[in-house]
């Protein structure tokens, strides 16, 4: 089977589902042509990937600061700590690079106080050294 239309629908999906992520499959496999029933099954598979729809509201009109993190760390301890950051409410995207010793990340705070506490005191104790540049 020849996985370049799927790759494509999956892109096409994930900008729908950018534009309204509470849209019903119904309307979504309109939008984009094709059935219902394949809609569910590649959003099924892009959940299995790691697919998570969540509402993000612009952050300065709340009264926070988006901190984008980048982490050096072992690569015994990245993986737990990206973990640990994509469970938070506080933080809308993560990713690993330069072979799992580093990851960026997207934090929302009130406070320059706030982000310090969270690197500094909050991340899970694990053997690394970790080392931030955070940019507002």
């Amino acid at each position: 089977m020849d996985s370049s239309p799927l790759k494509e629908l999956d892109t096409r999906l994930l900008e729908a589902l950018q534009l309204d992520g509470r849209a019903p499959f119904s309307h979504l496999a309109r939008r984009l042509d094709v059935s219902e029933r394949t809609i569910a099954r590649r959003y099924q598979n892009l959940r299995t990937l790691g697919l998570r729809i969540v509402g993000q509201p612009v952050p300065a009109r709340l009264g926070l600061v988006r901190w984008l993190l980048r982490l050096r760390c072992t690569p015994d301890a990245a993986g737990t700590i990206a973990d640990a950051l994509a469970r938070r409410p506080d933080t809308s995207w993560v990713t690993l690079a330069s072979g799992g010793t580093e990851l960026s990340c997207a934090v929302n705070t009130r406070t320059t106080e706030e982000r310090n506490a969270l690197l500094l005191q909050k991340l899970p104790r694990t053997p690394m050294s970790c080392r931030s540049a955070p940019t507002a």
